[in-house]
Parts: C-alpha cells; sequence; structure tokens
C-alpha cells in the first residue's frame, strides 16, 4: 500500500500534493506564502478539539452532555456543518490538515500510507513563522507513528507526512521536527502554564474520552475539566478560537450524516446557529484566514469553499 500511495503521489512531490480519490482529484498549489497576514482581533491561538463518531441529534439537548451545551450557549453552533462524506476516520483527519484525504479510505498506521505532501496546515505555518503542535492523549514518546493502548494513530493526521515523519522509502526516520511537535497531551498543561501555548493547537482526546469507545457523558466530563483551562489563558482570551468539532456523524455517507461542530471564541456571536452549509475544507479555510495563511491550496478552486465568516463579530481577512 505504501508503495502504491508513493508511486500515485510521485508526480506531486515538489509542487504540492496529490487527490486520488473521490471528488479529490486535482494537484495541490505550492506554498508561496513567506509570512502570516493575520486580520485585527485575530492575535491568539487556534485551538482544534476533535470528538468522534457522533451526529448532533446526540449531542445537542442530550441530558448526557450539559458541559457541551453550555459551550453552545457561549459560542456558535454551526448547524449546517458536514464532513467531506469521505470515511472512516483517517481520511477526515487528513481532510482537517490538508483539505484532501490522499486516497486513503482505511484507518491503518502510517507505515502503510506514504504522504509526500508539502502543502498542509503544518507547511503553510512554518513557512510563515508560526508555531504548532498536536498533542494527542495517551500517545506517550512524541512523535507516535504506531497505534497502541488508548492512542490511535489515524486521530493524528501529522504523523502521515513523510515531511514530518521521516519516512525516505523504506523506514521512518523521524527528525526533531516531529518530536517537538508532534507531542503527548500532558504537554499542553505545561504549555498554558508557560503561556507558551503555539499559534495553532490540534488536540485529540484518547479512544475512551474522545467518545470513539467511551460514552457521550465520559467525553463530556473529558471536556468540562479540560477546555476551561484553555478559555481561562491569554491565547484564548486575546483574539483566540476553540473549534470542538466531531470527525464524522453516527449516521450513514450523505445528508445523514451530521456531526456537531462547535466555535467559542471572544470574538464568536454568542448562542448563534449558523444555517450556512459548511464542510471541512470550509473548517480548514477559516483556520487559515484566522492566522492569516493562503487559503485552502489543495482545493482546485480556493474562492468556491466557504469560510465560516457568518459565526464571527470580527472580520476573518483584512478589509
Amino acid at each position: 500500500m505504501k508503495q502504491f500511495a508513493s508511486l500515485l503521489l510521485a508526480t506531486a512531490a515538489v509542487s504540492g500534493c496529490a487527490k486520488t480519490s473521490g471528488d479529490t482529484r486535482d494537484t495541490c498549489a505550492a506554498l508561496s506564502q513567506p509570512t502570516a497576514d493575520p486580520a485585527p482581533g485575530w492575535t491568539g491561538t487556534v485551538f482544534t478539539i476533535v470528538m468522534e463518531n457522533k451526529s448532533r441529534s446526540d449531542i445537542v439537548a442530550s441530558k448526557s452532555a450539559p458541559y457541551i451545551n453550555s459551550l453552545i450557549q457561549q459560542g456558535a453552533l454551526v448547524e449546517g456543518y458536514h464532513d467531506s462524506y469521505v470515511h472512516p476516520s483517517e481520511p477526515n483527519y487528513l481532510w482537517m490538515a490538508a483539505g484532501q484525504n490522499f486516497g486513503i479510505l482505511d484507518d491503518a498506521d502510517p507505515i502503510k500510507h506514504s504522504v509526500d505532501c508539502t502543502s498542509h496546515i503544518a507547511d503553510q505555518l512554518e513557512l510563515a513563522g508560526l508555531t504548532w503542535k498536536s498533542y494527542q492523549e495517551s500517545m506517550g514518546e512524541p512523535c507516535g507513528l504506531t497505534s497502541h493502548g488508548r492512542y490511535a494513530a489515524k486521530h493524528n493526521p501529522f504523523v502521515y507526512f513523510d515531511d514530518i515523519n521521516g519516512w525516505d522509502g523504506k523506514t521512518f526516520q523521524p527528525s526533531t521536527r516531529c518530536t517537538e511537535h508532534v507531542v503527548d497531551y500532558s504537554q499542553l498543561d505545561a504549555d498554558l502554564a508557560a503561556n507558551k501555548v503555539p499559534k495553532y493547537a490540534f488536540i485529540t482526546p484518547n479512544l475512551d474520552d474522545d467518545m470513539h469507545d467511551g460514552t457521550v457523558a465520559q467525553g463530556d466530563a473529558w471536556l468540562a475539566n479540560e477546555v476551561p483551562k484553555i478559555m481561562a489563558s491569554d491565547a484564548y482570551k486575546k483574539g483566540g478560537v476553540i473549534f470542538l468539532l466531531w470527525d464524522e456523524g453516527s449516521g450513514t455517507l450523505g445528508p445523514g450524516d451530521d456531526p456537531p461542530f462547535i466555535v467559542i471564541s471572544p470574538n464568536a456571536h454568542a448562542g448563534m446557529t449558523s444555517k450556512v452549509e459548511y464542510d471541512t475544507s470550509s473548517y480548514l479555510k477559516t483556520v487559515q484566514e484566522i492566522l492569516g495563511l493562503e487559503p485552502v491550496p489543495c482545493a482546485p478552486d480556493p474562492t468556491a469553499v466557504n469560510a465560516m465568516s457568518d459565526v464571527f463579530s470580527v472580520p476573518l481577512t483584512r478589509q
């Protein structure tokens, strides 16, 4: 599978990435923006917390999720959101980081997939001089390339990219880029305490706490314990945002696949419910615009992807 994927993506190794499944056959653009240009009001961190396999009806107004519903009242519920209509989990996580799934349609560890891409969000951040980390609960040692215990590599998109995991065609050669940026979730407490949270933080709870194997109540309790720490930080209070989303709904592919998507931010319209249709590419474009980066280099037409501008009280881009 790795050899097949490597051959499939070889033509895009320099210029960007190749889409290889469904409606994702275009080639990514090479990155060219050396500096970030965020709009006024966006000086904090973009936090993304990804939960698992629930539809809005499983969460919204559920007695098992009192804390999540309190966040909905404080922030905005994006009721028109759906995932990329590609299952299972792994392709959806890759889409969150790059705007496509690279033809991957399973949940295999990185050893089974070679994703030769230089246009994903981490590449954009570093080119523009911004910091980032992927915080993974129960991973333990940094740069976890193999699933173990309650840690699932399939929920950690950054370990699939060759320019992070160091895949040389035969074996992994992880560099300090991977070990410094893909860390255990416990590092977040230390970073918050030291006021050293990066500009982009991708957070994945373990298989119990993200509702994949655990209950809605268990995931709600985890969020109730963890999210207030983030909301107490300057990284959040001074122009930051938390995107709380589920990778997929609990239904089948298509319109019935409706995972919750909640936006919490000092810049969000409190208590708002957006009816506008958005998808995973919209989420990524919103993140990129908040950070002042190029929008969705892996989309055939970035202008056709809508950012979630209606849920915010300040512009996403410079006017």
